[in-house]
């Protein structure tokens, strides 16, 4: 409880902190303004293990430099994930046994460094090969002429920026340039939409430290849980447990956007339809901008939480879920991986993911089992719900809503017990119930559902 209440309270103050960096005119002294603050608040959740942090920024911007630009983006996202398991494994295996255990809040702090420092070479290949090919019509080239080769210290400033560098979001290097070579900030009401997105956070907390207290994580941990519950009474224990782990990430994710939006990070003209990660769509739309364009912080919207707790099915729902991160693993891997089977691609995204959130095996069982729900969700929408009347579909769509939060609720174990022997114990007093339907749902609708839907519904257009 003590890490989180320090947690918040870095977090509350970096909001603050950011209407100071507003102040400052000077775009070189602003910069310096919110590293240094970005690195002290490193160092006051890291102590010594700020070493990880600077060794991994040294390491990265060496092979940034002086990489081949044609492989620089493959060269780091293998030492970034290299690093990164190396950095987890301190203190935790005996071969590294005389590294020290870095603090739980470094990881964090490492994460989302890796996935910035990682992401900007991506971005140096990407300008590379768009420059190459010599197209002078490229908007992407055209928009502020931005060639993206930055320099050590701006890699430097773009990794300990004190906007996001506690939990993120992640938001590109571009992104991070804008704040400071755009007038779209000072365009922005910052104040105004910090205070309309943080108004959410004191339910959060509350809902967090209510749930938490009636439903502990711990008591899963206990022996006599087990001796003394049924398995309907553990089949939903998982889901007020999934609710409190919710309740406590929305109020990080809140919160750190906050911290992006007071500094003026993430601001872009609406006109300009910015997406989550990416920032602009229409790059055309910010060849003429001014101070009576209407702006958003879209850019820098990391999570829809209203969307997470309302949506039908679970791949709706991991597209509101960590959106800037998931459209960095959607650009960075899945787009790049070889168009083969969509589920393969997902399943690849998935266990990228599974690396990146750490080495605990229960995120490799929770994320690796992800793609299975999605293969039975996309085939009953295929096979049911697209031949429903529309009046059937509602009553399809809250059968659907609730499995899907059973499948969330029951991975979401794996993914808070963090390791095998826990998890499994957990899914085994349960009879493992969200992987073994999942193979009935399959069969039964590929032989027994489809065959009647066929005979009884006739096909309807997919106007969804």
């Amino acid at each position: 409880m003590w890490d989180d209440i320090i947690y918040v309270g870095l977090l509350l103050v970096s909001i603050a902190f950011g209407k100071v960096t507003r102040q400052v005119q000077d775009k070189e002294s602003r910069k310096w303004t919110s590293s240094i603050f970005g690195l002290i608040v490193v160092l006051v959740v890291s102590g010594w293990s700020t070493l990880h942090t600077l060794s991994s920024v040294i390491l990265h911007t060496i092979l940034i430099k002086f990489s081949p630009k044609s492989l620089v983006h493959w060269i780091n996202f293998v030492f970034g994930f290299a690093y990164l398991i190396f950095f987890r494994s301190c203190g935790s295996i005996e071969i590294l046994s005389w590294f020290p255990m870095p603090p739980s809040h470094t990881n964090a702090v490492q994460m989302i460094m890796t996935l910035k420092l990682m992401g900007l070479a991506f971005e140096v290949h990407d300008s590379w090969k768009s420059n190459a090919s010599g197209d002078s019509n490229n908007l992407d080239q055209k928009y502020q002429n931005i060639d993206v080769n930055p320099r050590a210290l701006d890699i430097f400033h773009y990794a300990f920026a004190h906007t996001g560098v506690l939990t993120g979001p992640y938001y590109r290097f571009r992104t991070f340039q804008d704040l400071y070579e755009t007038p779209y900030a000072q365009y922005a009401e910052c104040d105004l939409a910090m205070i309309k997105r943080i108004i959410r956070a004191p339910i959060y907390i509350i809902l967090f430290l209510i749930t938490g207290y009636i439903f502990p994580l711990k008591a899963v941990l206990e022996e006599d849980y087990y001796e003394t519950t049924s398995i309907w009474y553990r089949l939903f224990y998982m889901t007020p447990v999934f609710f409190n782990f919710r309740m406590r990430l929305y109020t990080g994710f809140l919160l750190s956007e906050c911290s992006c939006i007071m500094a003026g990070l993430g601001a872009y003209p609406v006109k300009s339809e910015p997406k989550p990660g990416q920032g602009p769509s229409k790059l055309e739309k910010l060849t003429k901008v001014n101070a009576k364009d209407e702006m958003n912080f879209e850019a820098i919207h990391n999570i829809d939480e209203f969307a997470v707790e309302t949506v039908c099915t679970m791949r709706e729902a991991l597209k509101f879920w960590n959106m800037t991160v998931q459209w960095w693993l959607v650009s960075n891997v899945y787009r790049r991986f070889p168009k083969v089977s969509r589920d393969l691609r997902a399943l690849i995204v998935m266990m990228v993911s599974s690396i990146w959130h750490g080495i605990y095996s229960g995120y490799y069982l929770s994320l690796g089992s992800v793609p299975f729900v999605l293969a039975v969700e996309d085939l009953y929408e295929k096979i049911v719900r697209r031949k429903l009347e529309e009046k059937h579909k509602e009553t399809y769509d809250t059968v659907s809503w609730f499995m899907r939060f059973q499948w969330f609720s029951y991975l979401g174990m794996g993914f808070q017990l963090l390791k095998v022997d826990t998890t499994m114990t957990f899914w085994h007093s349960v009879y493992y119930l969200g992987h073994t339907i999942l193979p009935i749902f399959y069969l039964a609708g590929l032989f027994i559902v489809k065959p009647i839907t066929n005979m009884m519904l006739p096909s309807r257009p997919n106007n969804d």
